[in-house]
């Protein structure tokens, strides 16, 4: 029996030999596509699927839940960046203001804060942008206004490029829809909403402890140097240029950035913040200049509450 099973192994060892042969060719593919696979899909998991600016996806953009508010520390290329344009901007040095960004639109609003002496206690926030090498920027300043003694904690947005050089400046944040976009989105955040809401209460009490800087600001929200969207006016002021009369109810949007209040006055609790082209349903219009209106925050709350009617449009 012994030897006939040698005598036939004999015969088909050759066989025997390739069919191991190619068991362990299809072995070894096996585990090596796993291998490729496992490696593209980790080098995905980072990116999340953006539009370009005629509409096509592109890669490359950190995804939302990795891409937090980041406080930058004093030497970095972004607070330093930051810290160099307002220091121009302290000193009326316009040309270096223009140099540094490309918006026009942060350009004429320094110019027309002739009135602030001095931009204090800088803190740069950042976001990834869009694209590789490109920031989205929030930065908390207190404002030193002319003839007032108490600073006015403000909070400004801001995109950041790289320029020929390979230097940091401030792009053009409306340059397409989808950087108008993305923004949005990225103010619709939570941790932005919370810096949002945080400087509005800092404001709201520097303001009650100075008469003058409350008149001041009123003031520059009424002429619309102000235009962050922070309702620290009372309710006269949404009804005297007749703000109130004829607004819709339904589904509108915010126009800008604004306080969501827990009744028809700037001095009652904050519920929290609308980004700009957020859309809420507007459920009341009232004579005083407010709007009551219903939304969804990110995470599936719902809030009813009051803003100004002035700064609601209609959707779409």
């Amino acid at each position: 029996m012994l030897d006939r099973f040698r005598e036939w192994l004999s015969d088909n060892l050759r066989y025997l030999l390739l069919g191991l042969s190619i068991v362990l060719l299809l072995v070894i593919a096996f585990f090596t596509i796993r291998l490729i696979t496992r490696i593209g899909s980790d080098e995905k998991k980072p990116e999340m699927e953006q539009m370009t600016e005629d509409g096509s996806e592109a890669q490359g953009q950190v995804s939302k839940t990795e891409n937090k508010l980041k406080k930058e520390p004093a030497d970095s290329p972004l607070h330093q960046l930051v810290e160099k344009y307002y220091k121009a901007a302290t000193e009326k040095d316009y040309d270096t203001v223009d140099t540094l960004n490309e918006d026009e639109k942060d350009r004429k609003e320094i110019r027309e804060d002739s009135a602030i002496e001095s931009y204090n206690n800088i803190i740069t926030y950042s976001k990834a942008g869009m694209t590789d090498g490109t920031y989205v920027v929030y930065v908390y300043f207190e404002a030193k206004i002319e003839g007032i003694q108490t600073l006015a904690p403000r909070l400004a947005e801001m995109y950041v490029i790289s320029d020929a050089e390979g230097g940091l400046k401030f792009g053009d944040r409306t340059g397409s829809t989808a950087l108008e976009n993305y923004m949005k989105e990225l103010a619709a955040d939570d941790d932005v909403q919370a810096l949002v809401s945080d400087v509005n209460t800092q404001l709201s009490n520097a303001m009650a402890q100075d008469g003058d800087l409350k008149t001041y600001v009123k003031g520059a929200y009424k002429s619309g140097q102000v235009t962050d969207g922070t309702d620290e006016t009372d309710e006269t002021d949404g009804a005297a240029d007749g703000s109130g009369a004829g607004a819709q109810t339904g589904t509108m949007k915010a126009n800008t950035v604004v306080n969501v209040r827990a009744q028809e006055s700037a001095e009652s609790t904050l519920y929290g913040t609308l980004p700009e082209g957020m859309e809420v349903e507007v459920l009341e219009n009232l004579s005083s200049g407010w709007s009551r209106i219903r939304y969804t925050q990110s995470n599936g709350t719902v809030i009813e509450g009051y803003v100004m009617t002035q700064y609601l449009s209609p959707a779409g």
